[in-house]
């Protein structure tokens, strides 16, 4: 039997240990010492270095993986969305709009009512909420809703008013007579965004119970596109020791300058809060009809989306981080907008060669096989959510609306990646955060093209993830000095595809520490 060198003060036994790490592979048990693992193996190896007052968990057979790490999130605004009006798995606008006036009942008249997280493709309807239904419900009150990809938003006459908006601004939408629709996309967006933003206070609200949905979805550290203030809300929490998940916060483009002069690279922090990389935008999304494509949409055929930025404007952000030795986080859904991340890239590093930058390109949602292999060929990373395919793939959903059927089953193309050999890994973008659900739309999406194992997709949760922000040393596996940040599920999602429905987190561990815990399973002390 081989011994433990050091002394444990937590150990977690009778398991099934995946650890993702293809040297280890399964073992049953887990042995940590100041948030750190100190050890891998059997029951007995382990149990022989756990001293009296040891903390010991029983698994009871259970499966436990690494800690989930979720490559795309904009965690705080999450928390913060989840204390507004809640429009997510609304089942059709009337039931949307009675949501929004029962936000505007609790709401002091004059105030914002503020909802998020409807998705008109579900409806009946199937059209985008217009400020005459919002007028309907919050007639005394400025209201927004927000749809769940964030780059459009509704607001009604009474915020038009207050914002000022008029139909000369970028991104606001008229209706065939020239009147303003409520409708806003992209940077317009950005108008209410501004103008109902919240206080410090409330976004440490929304940070606590972002951090408290992870913990009980298992996952231990995220990856952020956040707001330039959030970083601060970071910092306090974590000086407070109250920074209950490990973040990796990729810096919005304004702050591109700030970065450069202060010689910020990426991966500057602790072991709570990183410095990530540059977050770019090229296009917009594909339920919006603003991604960029090369062909019409199919339910619009006048439109192919858009880019954010003009190419140039964007070109010079690519060479000025990729000069700056600071990772490119750059949204790209549409083969179009594809097309141009990989060729600004590719000309950023002939420019200024770099073999470790790690550069990403976010959702990745409409490549073609030749993207693919230029995108091995540079080694940039895809950044995809499987989630998506789960709310929006198959005959009846958003995609094959927007794309059409050829086009659909080229969407999201999980397994060709992997084929590429292009390093993939999963985020949910929040929509929504669930790695578990997320496996499970991998594991049986609709098309062949999509279609991974759900160890190749847990993979892209954790051990790729890691990578994906140079901590491939640190965490992602289940491995001797490695953060003890992992998960005990309910059971087996590597057995049988048509089972992986049925697992469910049980218990999350984050430096050996309980945090999530739906069970009660097995804590003894000696």
């Amino acid at each position: 039997m081989q011994m433990v060198a050091r002394k444990a003060d937590a150990i977690f036994y009778n398991g099934r240990v995946y650890s993702l790490d293809p040297e280890v592979r399964v073992a049953r048990a887990i042995a940590v010492d100041d948030g750190r693992i100190i050890a891998v193996g059997t029951d007995a190896e382990i149990k022989s270095s756990a001293p009296r007052g040891c903390d010991k968990y029983d698994l009871g057979g259970k499966i436990v993986i690494p800690g989930f790490i979720d490559s795309h999130t904009h965690f705080v605004n999450m928390g913060i969305d989840s204390m507004n009006v809640d429009l997510f798995g609304c089942k059709s606008m009337d039931d949307a709009m009675s949501r929004m006036k029962s936000g505007a009942k609790k709401t002091p008249e004059g105030e914002w009512v503020l909802g998020a997280g409807w998705m008109e493709s579900r409806w009946d309807q199937g059209r985008f909420i217009t400020k005459d239904d919002l007028d309907s419900c919050c007639p005394n009150h400025p209201a927004v809703a927000h749809r769940i990809c964030g780059h459009l938003s509704t607001v009604n006459t009474r915020a038009i008013s207050v914002l000022e908006i008029n139909a000369d601004m970028p991104g606001v939408e008229k209706s065939a007579s020239g009147a303003l629709t409520g409708v806003l996309k992209e940077s317009a967006v950005a108008l209410v965004r501004d103008a109902t933003a919240p206080d410090a206070n409330r976004k440490m609200k929304g940070l606590v119970a972002a951090t408290r949905k992870a913990h009980s979805l298992g996952v231990t550290s995220v990856q952020d596109n956040g707001e330039t203030e959030h970083l601060s809300i970071y910092q306090t929490a974590e000086r407070a020791d109250k920074l209950g998940i490990r973040i990796w916060f990729n810096v919005p483009v304004s702050n591109l300058d700030a970065m450069r002069s202060l010689n910020l690279s990426t991966g500057l922090g602790s072991e709570r809060l990183k410095i990530g990389g540059l977050k770019i935008f090229c296009d917009g999304a594909l339920g919006a009809r603003t991604a960029s494509l090369s062909e019409a949409y199919n339910d619009d055929s006048e439109n192919t989306g858009m880019f954010v930025l003009p190419v140039d404007q964007l070109d010079d952000m690519i060479h000025k981080a990729n000069d700056a030795s600071i990772q490119l986080v750059v949204h790209a859904i549409g083969d179009k907008a594809i097309e141009t991340v990989i060729d600004s890239m590719e000309d950023a590093l002939e420019c200024t060669p770099r073999k470790n930058h790690r550069h990403r390109i976010e959702h990745l949602e409409l490549p073609t096989a030749n993207q693919l292999k230029r995108m091995r060929l540079l080694g940039i990373i895809a950044s995809m959510q499987p989630n998506f395919v789960g709310e929006w793939g198959g005959i009846n959903g958003m995609y094959y609306e927007r794309l059409g059927p050829d086009r659909a089953i080229m969407n999201n193309p999980f397994k060709d990646v992997l084929k590429s050999r292009v390093k993939l890994v999963f985020g949910s973008d929040c929509m929504p955060l669930s790695p578990m659900y997320g496996i499970i739309s991998a594991v049986n999406a609709p098309h062949d093209s999509q279609r991974i194992t759900a160890e190749e997709a847990t993979a892209a949760y954790t051990r790729d993830a890691a990578y994906a922000s140079f901590e491939e040393n640190i965490k992602g596996t289940i491995t001797e000095d490695k953060f003890a940040d992992f998960v005990v599920l309910s059971g087996d999602p590597f057995s049988n595809p048509s089972l992986v429905r049925d697992v469910s987190v049980l218990k999350t561990i984050m430096d050996g520490e309980v945090v999530y815990d739906g069970t009660r399973i097995g804590k003894k002390r000696s």
